[in-house]
């Protein structure tokens, strides 16, 4: 799978885009999956923790990834299809609120995340070139299904650093 080309996505993905190293993004989101799950056993006990009274919980930041692995994963599916309906966006903040992450467990947020990203990983292994190429329109921007499947993979490793910098820098 090449890399999508800038006029494949909205600039704001980017910086999640250009997070992904190399070519093989199935790959790298394969890989991701233990990479989070290590890295979610080593700050387990920091669940609740929060940097601003204001910001999310650290749980809450991965059940936002988690989110994002669904909507983006639906939007590759949909627009791979052929589906030329544009999608709506998502307010990230309202579904944090709705999930209610606080009554769960990180271990189960994050055991969540994985299922998700297999379950999306088979999708994008069935895509054709031609399906990859295919481009649709989210929140009304124009993006690939390629463009897509580097965005998610970039998505995580950004919330990652955000929790690496922000909230594990003050403990």
């Amino acid at each position: 799978m090449r890399r999508p080309n800038v006029n494949e996505y909205p600039e704001y993905y980017h910086a999640y885009i250009e997070l992904v190293p190399g070519e093989n993004a199935i790959k790298y989101l394969e890989k991701q999956i233990l990479d989070l799950q290590s890295f979610i056993s080593e700050i387990e006990e920091l669940e609740n923790h929060t940097y601003s009274p204001d910001k999310w919980t650290i749980k809450e930041v991965i059940g936002h990834i988690t989110d994002a692995e669904r909507v983006f994963g639906y939007r590759a599916m949909r627009f791979a299809r052929g589906d030329e309906n544009s999608l709506p966006g998502f307010d990230e903040n309202l579904y944090v609120k709705a999930a209610n992450f606080s009554n769960r467990t990180l271990r189960d947020i994050s055991h969540e995340f994985s299922m998700m990203r297999h379950a999306n990983l088979h999708l994008f292994r069935s895509f054709t070139t031609e399906e990859l190429d295919k481009i649709g329109i989210a929140n009304n921007n124009k993006i690939s299904v390629r463009s897509l499947i580097f965005a998610i993979g970039g998505h995580v490793e950004h919330h990652i650093d955000v929790i690496k910098k922000r909230y594990l820098k003050q403990i």
